[in-house]
């Protein structure tokens, strides 16, 4: 199950400011959120590959390119539902 991917508060934060704010690259997102871009580019990898966000390069297409993130609402109320119902121990 995805629900690793809520296990670093960083990758919380950029799935709320994605939520918050819409598209956003990793460099505007490492800036914005405190930390080195390498960083917010791997937890945006981890995102992408749990389904929570969409880029909107394909993957082998990325080299020197700007690449916009967005947040996949409807994997994350899954993932919501989810992790819901594993505290309610369904």
């Amino acid at each position: 199950m995805a629900i690793e991917s809520f296990g670093t508060m960083f990758s919380r934060a950029i799935l709320r400011h994605l939520s918050i704010h819409g598209p956003t690259g990793a460099a505007d997102l490492a800036r914005e959120l405190g930390t080195d871009p390498n960083t917010a580019r791997r937890t945006l990898q981890g995102l992408e590959d749990a389904g929570l966000v969409e880029a909107d390069v394909p993957a082998g297409q990325r080299r020197g390119r700007v690449v916009t993130f967005t947040v996949q609402p409807e994997r994350l109320e899954q993932l919501l539902d989810g992790l819901k119902d594993f505290l309610r121990g369904r």
